[in-house]
This record gives structure tokens, sequence and C-alpha cells, in this order.
């Protein structure tokens, strides 16, 4: 299977994919600079730069906001959650199994901010990741928020067992 075929991963991976895609459909190259100047042209003001979206494209930048990712979604006629759905690659590009996850922990999964944090989060020792689970603790105590199960519950834990919710 060649490249065109297997399914983008990563968020350049992604762009560059509808970028290639819009190309085609409308016969010649588009640029970073025509998708951010419609994109400031529709929302009538700068919501983003082509620099960007080419940083964006290239790999360069990989941490948009959410209105980034709502505009560049609205744009190439995409659900945000396009550019962030995490897929196992061990079945082909199918979604992860969400089937039974708290719908306030689907939606969580669903906002840039998170993602990034998971990503980051992804690659640290069991040590480090424990360690932020307890600093996030803090602070969601400092905020008056629920507790949710704490780092004793551990970054193994599952996130049935630890994402609840103040009702």
């Amino acid at each position: 299977m060649g490249d065109e075929d297997r399914e983008p991963v990563s968020l350049a991976e992604k762009l560059d994919r509808l970028f290639r895609e819009r190309s085609r459909e409308r016969g010649k190259a588009l640029s970073a600079n025509d998708v951010a100047t419609e994109i400031n042209i529709r929302a009538g003001e700068q919501v983003i730069s082509g620099n960007y979206i080419w940083q964006l494209r290239k790999g360069k930048r990989d941490n948009p906001t959410k209105r980034h990712i709502e505009a560049l979604a609205e744009y190439f006629g995409v659900p945000a959650a396009h550019f962030h759905d995490q897929r196992d690659a061990g079945t082909g590009g199918a979604p992860a199994d969400r089937a039974g996850q708290p719908p306030e922990l689907l939606e969580a999964m669903q906002d840039a901010g998170v993602i990034a944090m998971a990503a980051r989060f992804m690659d640290m020792s069991a040590e480090s990741r424990t360690a932020v689970l307890e600093m996030i603790d803090r602070v969601r105590k400092l905020e008056g928020l629920p507790d949710v199960g704490g780092a004793a519950a551990g970054p193994a834990a599952k996130p049935e067992e630890t994402w609840r919710t103040a009702r």
C-alpha cells in the first residue's frame, strides 16, 4: 500500500491531503495564502496567516488553537475532529473504540488543547505522568473542582474509572 492509500495520521498529513484533494478539484494548486485569505474574508477579520497554515501543513507547527482548527475545518468542509481524531494503525485506520465512554470524556477528546496535552503526556515515563496528574489534581482543587480519582489512580487507570463529573 502506497502513501496515497494509507490513512493520514499527523495534523500535517491530514492538512496536506486536504490541500492536495482541493487542488485536484480546482484543477490548480491551492496555496496556504489562498486558504488564509478565504478564511479571513469569511470571518471578516484576521483569523490565520498563510505562513502559519504552511507551517501546520509542513509539520513545523503542530499545536493550533481551537479557532484555527475550526476555521480550517470549515474551509475544507470537514468536522474539526478530523484533525485530531486518533486512529488505531493496527485496525487499518479504524477509529479507536470509544463505545461506553462518558459523553463528557468524548467531548473533551475533541478539544484541541486536550489532545495537545495528551500528545505531550504519552511519551513521558510513568513517574513523570504521575507527577503531572498530581499537579493537575492540585490545580483542580484550587479551582474548587471535584476529585476525579487522583494521581493514585495512576496513568494506567481506565478512563471510565477516573473520569467523573460533579452532578
